[in-house]
């Protein structure tokens, strides 16, 4: 989720502090679990009307937006990191 030239930006080791009771919105950072999977993955959500979106804030991310399927699950919405050097 590294993006030099963006605000809220990522590095490998990073910590994340995430809220599972916290409501998501339109750029909520989040972390989804999709149903097939047995990883869960962490991107900024975009909503347009009833469609749900996960897109990764690294703009050199081999698949730039992800539908989110209905039985996804959004575990929680990042609310803060601890930067590691």
């Amino acid at each position: 989720m590294f993006n030099p030239h963006e605000r809220r930006s990522f590095r490998d080791g990073d910590i994340i502090f995430v809220d599972p009771a916290k409501d998501f919105e339109n750029g909520s950072l989040v972390v989804a679990k999709l149903a097939d999977s047995k990883e869960a993955t962490f991107k900024q959500l975009v909503i347009e009307g009833e469609r749900k979106f996960l897109k990764p804030l690294n703009p050199s991310w081999p698949d730039p937006i992800i539908e989110l399927p209905d039985d996804a699950t959004i575990c929680g919405v990042v609310v803060s990191k601890v930067e590691i050097f």
